[in-house]
């Protein structure tokens, strides 16, 4: 649908600010903007004057269904340049009104509707931009594009944007504030880069006015240009968003607690505040913050060696935080991860008390953080935090008296992370340095924990032939000191094992007071092409790497090396609309293969895992997405499952894979996906699989069901260690496993509700039943096996009391929760443990109503509860542990916080 004067409304620019281009970006699309002249009331109609004076864009291109032709629906978009503020507007042209899909989410949330989007490039570095979006309900979504295709969805502005239908379409208009985003203010034009997008829900139509292209890696490197910027002087940008909150607690009290007797009201105020320093820079910072109102994290039943992952989730942390990104090799380890900062306190409770009173987080007395970019490319951040030392209050029944505990020493944390670009934004080179440093009690009651943590790290990214090729990598170190205690938790630690009796190549020190280590990687790639991409690496973790006082991991040390390649189609054929398969390999070993480098025996012995996998996924022609996975992991040595002790043999595996999901676009779409293991010498096998069914029965409501079902059997699920009776093929210490049945079912469920685009209330719950069966208990026979000594059972007699227990008939009994256990066959007991089966039935939850009743104020009312039983039982039956778990006793609690937005 060519308009008259549309190909005068942009040109096509050639000769860009890299100077000559080639390839995919030979063409970048030109914007003209104009100056603002009059006013603009923002009600999605685009009837005033100042429009017509504005050279509309258009000749958008379709990214989807197929890529590359113009768009079926075209779209016309015209941008003013105002004293403070861009106001931008759209035409959504659309033969067939009816269809606008107008399903309406809470602000920043996804789903199925209509939208346009206006994206800005302001520095022009082609790696950073801002995305405002707008749906055709007028729902209005905002993010920030960082290392060219990454998105923080977190991150929020405060801007104003109107829509309106008619029997063309329908039409948007925006206004997007100068303090909102950072620019560098100058005499005279400037070129921004700048991109408007379209999605038509109808038809599946993805469009663009600089063509995003699926075969290329990055979004802001895509950008169009948008000459006539004229904004010769920076906005100020300061803003202030003081909260109240009250709250009420209702939960299960005990008899006799001095403490909690069913009921608690609590109040609370706080502050952040926002201060642009310049165009470019800006220093925010929290006075008692309150994160009452953030989801709940989902229950977990973890049985590993290593700590649970959470997400971030609180607003402080998550808004404008991707500079402080600094990602190492391996799912979710970073150099720095925020939810250390204000975490659980550490401190144990006295010994003998009848109740306590602990807070259930560090208190943040304090945090501020400035972050920004200079017109030169260099990005900067840098965060501090001060949590206070927290204390509980014990009482002892017996004496009637109240005692007064440490549990969180008062803890100061620090980063400072900076990037600079180089090419345009196609290369970068960043560092960053974290500090911590604990005040400890001077009794010693803390010097489990480190005094001091540190860390270091470079990273460079090099891009060239037009960005599809690239090599990164990173190095970083870490340091940490401490009391001789604390060094010994952390060489015991499941990250590091010094204690191993086999290892070559570390010792455990019980003297040692500092520790120091280090893990680069190195990584080349193919980025883009028609077809084929792909990459091969190299990493290392040092034994001495330690930092989970500020950062996240959970590498042991190790070599990696791996290697991935990828053939993708995009181009519709007779089945799939596009389609992609990758072929995945990586090997670990531990250092001790260079013990012997040159003798394959001493790579076997050091190889701790591995894998080589195929995958595949694409969308068939009815607008159906399936994928598929196949792996085999070869047999490797374990430096986990003895917990410290001596490596033994992990089998080999095979995993495979299915899912499929139906046009996600109906009232009614369904994911299916299921997911089988088989394990070699016995060592049980695993299935799972999940339903994800999402119902809309009209725009405003949105109802998501997610139930999963999994069983597993593994046949090497540590139990304990004991040097009772020294056997000396496992280095004297007898390590105890068990065969173990686990059965789990769970089932997500999300409610939302929209009243308005400022009105909606949300409900996440999720209940989960879980049995662990201890099937059968046995001893690892010989160190680097998997070979096991398995214990008949047999019966309990306690005799005459006087002597020892005696298990008549086999080599293990039970009496009530304690299993005995004759290692000799002699038939008197040599050691007893705890039975560990268990059931366990959770429910948590929270509903959040939330009314933006002012441009960036919010009124949250929250309900947060929980419920939780745990019984030593072991088996499953659905029936009874439903019942358990609606009869737990539930912890509720209420919250209804008010914040109000002050823009200066």
């Amino acid at each position: 649908l060519a308009l008259p004067g549309s190909l005068a409304a942009q040109r096509e620019d050639s000769d860009g600010p890299e100077g000559p281009e080639t390839g995919a970006t030979a063409r970048r699309p030109v914007a003209e903007a104009a100056p603002l002249v009059g006013s603009i009331h923002i009600d999605g109609r685009l009837d005033e004057a100042a429009w017509q004076a504005a050279t509309p864009a258009t000749g958008f291109t379709a990214q989807q269904p197929v890529e590359g032709p113009p768009a079926r629906h075209q779209t016309e978009v015209r941008v003013l340049i105002g004293k403070d503020a861009i106001y931008v507007g759209a035409r959504m042209w659309d033969d067939d009104p009816s269809s606008i899909a107008d399903q309406l989410v809470r602000r920043d949330g996804g789903g199925q509707f209509d939208h346009f989007q206006f994206a800005l490039d302001p520095n022009l570095d082609r790696r950073t931009g801002y995305v405002f979006q707008v749906s055709a309900a007028n729902v209005q979504r905002d993010f920030y594009i960082f290392d060219d295709q990454q998105t923080d969805g977190a991150w929020d502005a405060v801007w104003e944007s109107a829509v309106k239908r008619d029997d063309e379409g329908w039409t948007a208009e925006l206004r997007i504030p100068l303090s909102q985003i950072r620019y560098e203010a100058r005499e005279g034009p400037q070129t921004w880069g700048v991109n408007f997008g379209r999605r038509r829900v109808a038809s599946n139509e993805v469009s663009f006015f600089s063509p995003i292209s699926r075969l290329r890696r990055g979004l802001v490197s895509q950008f169009g240009l948008l000459d006539g910027v004229r904004i010769e002087s920076a906005s100020r940008r300061l803003e202030a968003v003081p909260y109240v909150l009250g709250g009420t607690h209702r939960g299960p009290a005990e008899a006799g607690d001095p403490f909690f007797d069913g009921s608690e009201a609590n109040a609370r105020v706080g502050l952040e505040a926002s201060y642009g320093i310049g165009a470019n820079f800006t220093l925010d910072a929290t006075v008692n913050p309150d994160f009452g109102q953030v989801e709940a994290d989902p229950a977990v039943i973890n049985l590993s060696a290593f700590e649970t992952f959470f997400e971030e989730r609180r607003p402080f942390f998550v808004q404008d935080a991707r500079v402080f990104d600094f990602s190492l090799s391996g799912r979710q380890n970073q150099l720095f991860y925020s939810r250390r900062i204000g975490r659980r306190p550490q401190g144990g409770s006295p010994s003998g008390a009848d109740f306590t009173d602990r807070p259930d987080a560090a208190t943040i007395l304090g945090a501020a953080k400035l972050s920004g970019r200079t017109e030169g490319g260099l990005s900067l951040g840098v965060l501090g935090a001060l949590t206070g030392e927290e204390h509980g209050t014990a009482y002892f029944a017996d004496e009637n008296r109240f005692s007064d505990f440490v549990v969180e020493p008062r803890t100061a944390y620090g980063v400072v992370r900076a990037q600079q670009d180089f090419s345009d934004g196609a290369s970068q080179v960043g560092a960053i340095v974290t500090a911590l440093h604990r005040d400890l009690p001077g009794d010693g009651s803390f010097d489990f924990l480190t005094r001091q943590a540190y860390s270091a790290g470079v990273d460079f990214e090099l891009q060239w032939s037009d960005r599809e090729w690239a090599l990164f990598g990173f190095f970083a170190a870490s340091h940490v000191r401490g009391d001789s205690l604390a060094l010994q938790r952390i060489q015991r630690s499941s990250n590091h094992y010094f204690q191993r009796p086999d290892a070559t190549r570390v010792d455990f020190d019980p003297a040692a007071t500092s520790m120091t280590g280090a893990e680069w990687r190195l990584q080349f790639e193919r980025r883009r092409g028609d077809h084929w991409t792909g990459g091969v690496w190299l990493a290392e973790v040092t034994p001495g790497f330690e930092i989970n006082d500020l950062g996240f991991s959970r590498s042991q040390e190790r070599l990696d090396a791996g290697a991935r390649i990828t053939y993708r189609d995009i181009t519709p054929g007779s089945v799939f609309r596009n389609f992609n398969i990758t072929a995945f390999t990586f090997q670990n070993w531990s250092h001790e293969a260079l013990d012997d480098v040159f003798a394959a025996a001493s790579w076997g012995r050091a190889h701790t895992n591995g894998s080589f996998s195929v995958r595949g996924g694409g969308q068939l022609l009815n607008w159906w997405d399936v994928n598929a996975n196949l792996s085999y992991r070869p047999e490797t040595m374990s430096r986990t499952a003895t917990r410290g002790g001596p490596v033994m043999v992990d089998p080999a595996s095979w995993e495979a894979g299915f899912r499929i999901n139906t046009d996600r676009r109906k009232a009614v779409s369904v994911g299916w996906d299921v997911n089988m293991e088989g394990r070699a010498q016995g060592n049980g096998d695993r299935f799972r699989t999940g339903v994800d069914l999402t119902f809309r029965p009209s725009p405003r409501l949105e109802l998501r069901l997610e139930p999963n079902y999994s069983t597993e059997t593994t046949g090497d699920q540590y139990v304990t260690a004991t040097s009772v009776l020294a056997y000396e093929p496992t280095y004297g210490v007898r390590y105890l496993f068990a065969d173990l049945d686990r059965t789990t079912v769970s089932m997500e469920t999300r409610l939302n509700v929209s009243f308005t685009p400022d009105l909606t209330l949300e409900l996440f719950a999720q209940p989960l039943l879980s049995s662990v069966d201890y099937v059968r208990y046995k001893q690892l026979a010989a160190a680097e096996t998997f070979a096991f000594d398995r214990f008949e059972e047999g019966v309990y007699d306690a005799g005459d009391g006087n002597g020892p227990v005696r298990c008549l008939g086999g080599r293990i009994c039970r009496d009530g929760d304690t299993q005995h256990v004759d290692f000799d066959g002699d038939g008197a007991a040599d050691f007893s443990f705890s039975d560990r089966d268990f059931n366990q039935r959770s429910l948590v939850g929270n509903a959040v109503l939330r009314w933006q009743y002012r441009p960036g104020s919010t009124i949250f009312l929250v309900w947060q509860r929980n419920q939780f039983v745990r019984e030593d039982v072991g088996d499953f039956a659905l029936g009874r542990d439903i019942d358990a778990l609606f009869d737990a006793p539930a912890d509720n609690r209420f919250i209804l916080k008010v914040t109000y937005w002050l823009g200066f």
